[in-house]
């Protein structure tokens, strides 16, 4: 079994890190898959979450906008924390190991479960 990576100090505190419906559903959508999400697919997942329409109904501009987000803003604090992996180059995004699965991340007292999962 694969061991646990603990936080990394610059990742924050869990209810910062979690707080954040849109990385809830980053680790949702991420722990759904078997493998590899690419950044384009999850930007029109959490475009259209935001939104609350349809991965149809959302625009270039929209996508992009989450793409950037994603980048910069909520990937790297879930990536220091272990949470996620993150291939800038070949832009997609992978988890394994995680607490919580798919819809639990927007069910469950989440901070908890990761506290557990880390061995605090």
């Amino acid at each position: 079994m694969l061991s646990k990576p603990p936080l990394a100090d610059d990742a924050g505190n869990p209810f910062d890190l979690l707080g954040s419906r849109r990385r809830r559903v980053l680790l949702a959508r991420v722990s759904e898959a078997d493998g590899a999400v690419p950044l384009d697919w999850l930007a029109g997942q959490l475009a259209a979450d935001g939104a609350e329409q349809s991965t149809e109904a959302v625009t270039e501009s929209e996508r992009e906008r989450a793409k950037v987000r994603l980048h910069h803003v909520d990937i790297p604090p879930l990536s220091a924390a272990g949470l996620v992996r993150y291939d800038p180059q070949r832009r997609v995004v992978s988890s394994d190991d995680l607490p919580l699965e798919g819809q639990e991340w927007l069910d469950m007292p989440v901070v908890e479960a990761l506290e557990d999962w880390n061995g605090r």
